[in-house]
């Protein structure tokens, strides 16, 4: 992960609590800045990194976030309201695993669930598919407050004159009451069953999506699994979870207090010592090691590295896949040293 100084050159009041902003991209850095549908920029304010999602197409060479104000959250509130055109930011080169495969020439049918801010990455995933699969159904369930706090709700519309036979969207508010029950409060359990009776074949559902609060991805992961769909192709990305790093490992008594860990990062080589009571994200930037990272709770992949020597317990994480782990692959911000040596690789990923 790198950082460069972009400049803000739009911002845009997307509802009362929520806007869009677009950084312009040096024509020497775009190639570092090419993304894939759903990926993540991470925003480094004041020595605090949040990462927030592009909410555009690849397509159209603009690159843009969408940021709602959140209760207590400095940078969110920052953001929607203090910044400005013309001000600059560090920004991180484009990551995250929040992807689907793209097949131009198939027809398919994709399903997207979110809520509130979870549209964001929706939206790079939506409009980059409506522009590149002719013969795609996509519908996006989305859930909000009321129709005042729909973000992008003035694209989703244009978008729906545009591609009409393409795109299906399912408007759902929690205080705001529609003609159809079926749109009348959150998505859960039973509302995911009508849906499925009433509104799509789950037989035809090629991949399928989930961003949003965490009770409503683990509910909607698993209902879609028990319908027919495979893991594979069941694709989520959480903002706020409730997971804590400090809670996430089982106390470990075997293994020496501390390690000696070579650690690969940019190219370069280097030797740290590892207290097992820190994970390693900690241990390397008390080192002076700009190791990359972000959410420091297993969720967002940025610290992604491989063991290639040794071996290391992993915390619970909603991002390691059972290849990844048979790759070696682990989180840097949820390990623990299990061997008196270590060898972690940052490169190799």
């Amino acid at each position: 992960m790198k950082f460069n100084l972009l400049t803000v050159n739009e911002v845009i009041k997307l509802t009362d609590d929520s806007v869009q902003i677009s950084f312009e991209i040096p024509e020497d850095l775009q190639n570092d800045y090419n993304f894939l549908p759903g990926q993540y920029i991470t925003l480094n304010i004041n020595g605090e990194r949040r990462d927030y999602s592009l909410c555009v197409s690849p397509n159209d060479k603009k690159w843009s976030i969408g940021v709602k104000a959140q209760p207590n959250g400095n940078i969110s509130n920052y953001l929607f309201n203090t910044i400005k055109v013309g001000d600059q930011l560090e920004v991180s080169t484009p990551s995250g695993r929040f992807t689907i495969p793209t097949k131009p020439n198939e027809k398919r049918t994709l399903l997207a669930f979110t809520a509130g801010s979870g549209i964001t990455p929706i939206m790079s995933m939506l409009e980059f598919t409506l522009q590149t699969e002719e013969w795609v159904n996509f519908h996006l369930f989305y859930v909000n407050r009321d129709e005042n706090s729909v973000m992008f709700k003035e694209r989703l519309t244009e978008l729906k004159q545009q591609y009409p036979n393409n795109i299906f969207i399912h408007h759902f508010y929690t205080r705001q009451d529609q003609d159809d029950f079926i749109y009348n409060g959150r998505i859960d359990e039973k509302k995911f069953d009508l849906i499925l009776n009433q509104l799509v074949d789950i037989n035809e559902v090629d991949e399928t999506m989930i961003c949003g609060p965490e009770e409503m991805i683990l509910t909607l992961a698993k209902k879609i699994n028990e319908a027919g769909i495979i893991e594979k192709h069941i694709h989520f990305e959480m903002f706020n979870p409730s997971i804590k790093t400090e809670n996430i490992f089982t106390k470990h008594d075997e293994g020496a207090q501390t390690v000696q860990v070579t650690v690969t990062l940019d190219g370069e080589t280097s030797e740290v010592t590892w207290d097992r009571g820190k994970n390693l994200i900690d241990t390397l930037l008390e080192a002076d090691i700009d190791a990359p990272y972000s959410c420091k709770g297993g969720v967002c992949s940025s610290c992604m590295c491989k063991v290639t020597e040794g071996e290391v317990h992993t915390g619970d994480n909603f991002v390691l896949t059972d290849s990844d782990y048979e790759e070696g692959m682990t989180l840097a911000c949820i390990s623990r040293p299990k061997t008196a040596t270590l060898s972690i690789d940052f490169d190799d990923v």
